[in-house]
C-alpha cells in the first residue's frame, strides 16, 4: 500500500485528480458515484439500523473474509438489504439481450411498476423524467425500487450520434441468465489455461474452474442468488469489452460489491464496502489522526456521528488481480498448476467518507488483525 504520511494506525492516502476530475465530466462516472452512495446507504447504514432496532447484533465482516481467497458461506440475514445493479456506460447491445432479459414489460414505466407494486404510494409523483440519473429526484425512484426488485439495469440510452451521454434506468427485474459452463470456458480460454474446450483437462480440472471463477470477483466459490448473476453479468460485459460497474449486495456477504469493467483492456475492478466498529483504542487514534491532517473526522467518517454508535466506519477494500489471473501475451498457454495459485492480492483498505464531497481516503489495514481488535 503506498502512503505519504503515517501515524500509527491511520495513513492519508494520496487523492487522484483524474478520477476526481472524470467523475465531475462524465456522466457515467457521476451516475456511479451517486449510486455507490446511494446503495452504501441502503446496504449498510440502513441494514445496521434494522438490525440495532430489531434488537439483534449486527454480524460485521470479519477480517479473515476480507483476504483474498479467504471468503466463506455463511448463513444469510433477512434484515440485511439487497441489491443488485448493471451500471452500464454504453447501449446493451443486441448480442446481450439473451443473457441480459429486457422485455417490453420489465421498461421503467408507470404501468409496469405498477404491475408490481400498485399500491406504491409514491408511485403516484412518478414521471418518466425521473429515470434520468442526472433528476434530482432521481435517488428517490431508485430507493423506490430497491425493495421491490431482484435487478435493475442502468444504461446510456442516447441514440447514435448524440455527443452527450444520458444514463437512464432503463429496465427493472432483469434476468441475468447465462450457463455456467460457457462463463467457465470463456475464462479458461482469456486466461490461457485452455485452448478449445472446457473438458479438455479432465472433470476435475473444470471444478477447480469454477471454484476460480468466483475466486476472480472475491466471492464464495459456491456464491448463487445475485453474486452469482453479478460474476455472469461482469464477465458478459468483459467479454464484449464493454465498460460498465456491476453493484451487487447480498445477505451472506453483508457488503457492497463493485466488480467494474474497463472496456476494451478487459480487466476489472474489484472493490468491496462495509461497516467495521473500530474499538475505544482505535477510535480514539483516529481522531488524533484526524485532528493532526486537519479531516473532519466525526462528521466526514463517522456513520452517525452523532448517536452512540461512535466509531462505525465504513471500510472500502480494493483487490487486483495476479499473474496467475491475467491473460499471457501471444496466447501462450498457461501450466496447468497455476490454476492452484491466488488469483487476487489486496491492492488497498481504507476507511472512506460517508459523503462524496471529501475525496481523501484513510488507510487502515483491516484484513489481517486480529478479531479481538474489534
Amino acid at each position: 500500500m503506498s502512503d505519504i504520511r503515517k501515524h500509527n494506525n491511520f495513513s492519508l492516502l494520496p487523492a487522484d485528480p483524474e478520477e476526481r476530475q472524470r467523475t465531475l465530466l462524465d456522466s457515467y462516472w457521476e451516475s456511479r458515484e451517486k449510486i455507490l452512495y446511494l446503495l452504501l446507504n441502503y446496504t449498510l447504514i440502513e441494514s445496521f439500523r434494522k438490525f440495532v432496532k430489531k434488537q439483534v447484533p449486527y454480524p460485521f465482516v470479519q477480517p479473515a473474509m476480507v483476504r483474498p481467497g479467504a471468503v466463506t458461506a455463511t448463513k444469510e440475514h433477512a434484515l440485511h438489504n439487497t441489491c443488485l445493479i448493471t451500471l452500464l456506460d454504453a447501449t446493451l447491445p443486441d448480442n446481450l439481450r439473451k443473457h441480459f432479459r429486457c422485455r417490453e414489460g420489465n421498461r421503467v414505466t408507470r404501468d409496469n411498476i405498477a404491475d408490481v407494486a400498485p399500491d406504491l404510494p409514491t408511485l403516484e409523483s412518478y414521471n418518466d423524467s425521473l429515470k434520468d440519473t442526472s433528476h434530482p429526484l432521481f435517488p428517490k425512484l431508485l430507493r423506490m425500487l430497491l425493495p421491490l426488485d431482484y435487478s435493475l439495469l442502468i444504461q446510456n440510452t442516447a441514440k447514435p450520434g448524440e455527443p452527450v451521454k444520458k444514463m437512464e434506468l432503463s429496465n427493472f427485474h432483469v434476468r441475468i441468465e447465462r450457463l455456467t459452463d460457457n462463463a467457465l470456458r470463456h475464462m479458461g480460454i482469456h486466461l490461457n489455461y485452455l485452448e478449445r474446450s472446457l473438458r479438455e483437462k479432465g472433470d476435475s480440472f473444470s471444478e477447480i474452474m469454477e471454484k476460480k471463477l468466483y475466486e476472480y470477483y472475491h466471492f464464495y466459490h459456491n456464491a448463487g442468488g445475485r453474486r452469482a448473476a453479478a460474476v455472469h453479468a461482469a464477465q458478459l460485459l468483459m467479454r464484449e469489452k464493454l465498460p460498465g460497474t456491476i453493484l451487487v449486495g447480498s445477505q451472506q456477504d453483508r457488503r457492497l460489491s463493485l466488480l467494474t469493467t474497463q472496456g476494451k483492456n478487459q480487466q476489472t475492478r474489484i472493490e468491496q464496502f462495509f461497516l467495521v466498529r473500530l474499538d475505544n483504542r482505535l477510535y480514539r487514534e483516529l481522531l488524533e489522526f484526524g485532528a493532526a491532517e486537519q479531516l473532519d473526522i466525526r462528521n466526514h467518517y463517522l456513520v452517525f456521528p452523532e448517536s452512540q454508535e461512535e466509531g462505525l466506519v465504513i471500510l472500502k477494500a480494493e483487490y487486483q488481480h495476479t499473474e496467475a489471473s491475467l491473460p499471457l501475451a501471444g496466447n501462450k498457454l498457461k501450466e496447468s498448476h497455476r490454476i492452484h495459485e491466488e488469483w487476487l492480492c489486496l491492492k488497498e483498505e481504507s476507511i472512506i467518507p460517508v459523503t462524496p464531497e471529501e475525496a481523501r481516503r484513510i488507510g487502515f489495514s483491516y484484513a489481517y488483525r486480529e478479531l479481538e481488535d474489534f
